[in-house]
């Protein structure tokens, strides 16, 4: 039982800071394109930011912690701000999962490219990559 924590503890401390930087970039996406489309709402409440404390919702946090399913704090869009306000919802709506999907490509572009799957514990990956 206790090794099954440890095991837990350490991937969870291991993968922490990028799930941190993937919900912030996520969110500040969101924040980013609303105000490129011509709303100012993020930015006048202080969340067109890299903080990521400005994104985590402590709920959402500690279940992430607890159950690794978790949520952050939306980022406030007024979308009858926006200059086109059908297309923007649509925009707006999906640039915080077209920005998870680069992140994704960019990671595991490094992850093969610099031979990091070599020292994994957790991904196996056949030699013929």
């Amino acid at each position: 039982m206790l090794d099954n924590f440890r095991v837990y503890l350490k991937n969870l401390l291991a993968s922490f800071p990028a799930i941190l930087f993937a919900i912030t970039v996520h969110e500040f996406s969101h924040g980013y394109t609303a105000y490129l489309m011509g709303d100012d709402t993020a930015k006048r409440a202080g969340r067109l930011t890299l903080n990521p404390f400005k994104h985590l919702d402590p709920i959402g946090t500690l279940t992430l912690l607890l159950f690794k399913f978790g949520w952050a704090r939306p980022v406030p869009v007024n979308f009858w701000k926006l200059r086109n306000v059908k297309l923007g919802i649509i925009v707006v709506s999906l640039a915080g999962p077209v920005s998870n999907l680069i992140m994704a490509f960019a990671s595991g572009f490094i992850f093969f490219k610099f031979g990091l799957y070599k020292y994994s514990t957790i991904i196996t990956v056949p030699y013929h990559f």
